[in-house]
This record gives structure tokens, C-alpha cells and sequence, in this order.
């Protein structure tokens, strides 16, 4: 939207429909906005563009855990997602073009020096449910009582997915993560990683591995 500076019969600044006004000189300017120019991608530029929009999209729906998970290792004047997807997208995509997938066993949501859970099963014994299970760390690990779980689980069949951050702790060693019904009898992509109670280390998260639900 474009803005009179001095009275209806100056200049304006801002942009103002397809014109844009500046104060330049000691002159009003009057420019033409300029064209935004698509171009199709070359033959060589395509497999990077499909695998950053694989990866762009994938991450877009965990953007809460990835300003957790990846604030840590984002460079200077670089986002915690941009960080993840340039971790990911050198490390967590398989295939060829145009048939990338994601490589689900080197995905990472969250990466960090905090350890890990210890020793993880999953368990399905009810429907619309998948409970993890986890030990206490060992003595000489950084891991506390306090830190808190962070959990992930992706369908693919669905394209769908379920997260949830600081409900429990590492020292509770056990959680029944609720799921929608309709991904009974799916495959579903299993994370889980903690966050310490201050919020200020997180660990690398874990694959746990695929589980068919009930």
C-alpha cells in the first residue's frame, strides 16, 4: 500500500497497484514493479528442487519440534528449520528423480548432545495406540530425570503424523501415545528424543523403527 508523504498533490511511497514510489534526490520517483520471472527448472536443476520440496514439505509439519530440535546447531543467521533441512536433505532422502522418498532411517527431527532414550521398544497392544518404552540412562550419561520426551510417529500411507513434546519425562520410562483410528493397520515411522527441562539441550532423536498398528 503505498503512502502520501507530503499532501495529495506529492509523490507517494510504498507500492501503489503495479507502481512503487520512493523520494529520491530530492525528486519523487515512480517505478514499475518488476515482473516475477518463473522459470521452468533445467534438466540438471530439477533433482535438487524436488528433493528440497520433499524435504520443505515433510519438515513444514513438525516445525514446532524443529525450533526445539535444531536451534542448537543453526548457524549464524540461520533458522532452526533451515538447519534441519539442510541436514536432511543431504542425509534423509533416498531414490531417484523423480522418485525421491524420504529415508526414514537417517531422518533426524531434533539433534543435540543430550542423550538419547536408552534401549526403546515399541509396543502395540491397543488400537489407536503405540506405547514406547525406554530404561533409565546410564551413570555417565548427561541424561536427567527431568528431561523431557519428545515424540513422532509418520504414516505414510496417510501422509499424516503425530507429535507430542513435554507431556512426560525420561524418568516416567513408558508412554501410550494416542493415534487417529483410521491408521489402524498401517505402518507407521516410530521417533522419540528429549529435551532437557530448561529447554536448553535436546538430543539427536531416535529411530525406533516401523510398527503395524492395530
Amino acid at each position: 500500500m503505498g503512502r502520501l508523504s507530503r499532501g495529495y498533490l506529492g509523490g507517494f511511497q510504498g507500492q501503489l497497484g503495479t507502481a512503487y514510489g520512493c523520494f529520491w534526490r530530492l525528486m519523487d520517483l515512480i517505478k514499475a514493479m518488476p515482473r516475477k520471472v518463473k522459470r521452468p527448472a533445467t534438466e540438471a536443476q530439477l533433482p535438487a528442487r524436488l528433493k528440497m520440496a520433499l524435504i520443505t514439505s515433510f519438515l513444514g509439519r513438525l516445525s514446532h519440534i524443529i525450533d526445539i530440535g535444531f536451534k542448537n546447531v543453526a548457524g549464524p543467521g540461520q533458522s532452526a528449520m533451515n538447519a534441519a533441512v539442510s541436514y536432511n536433505l543431504n542425509n534423509a532422502v533416498t531414490g531417484t528423480s523423480p522418485n525421491y522418498t524420504i529415508d526414514f532411517p537417517n531422518l533426524m527431527v531434533t539433534k543435540g548432545k543430550l542423550a538419547q532414550p536408552y534401549l526403546m521398544e515399541l509396543a502395540v497392544d491397543t488400537p489407536a495406540e503405540i506405547t514406547f518404552k525406554w530404561k533409565e540412562t546410564t551413570s555417565d550419561s548427561n541424561g536427567k530425570p527431568t528431561d523431557k520426551a519428545i515424540f513422532f510417529v509418520f504414516n505414510p500411507t496417510k501422509g499424516q503424523s503425530v507429535s507430542l513434546t513435554g507431556v512426560v519425562t525420561r524418568s516416567t520410562l513408558e508412554y501410550a501415545l494416542s493415534i487417529p483410528l483410521d491408521f489402524s493397520g498401517d505402518t507407521v515411522q516410530c521417533y522419540m528424543s528429549f529435551v532437557s527441562a530448561d529447554g536448553k539441550l535436546v538430543s539427536d532423536s531416535l529411530y525406533i523403527g516401523g510398527i503395524q498398528t492395530l
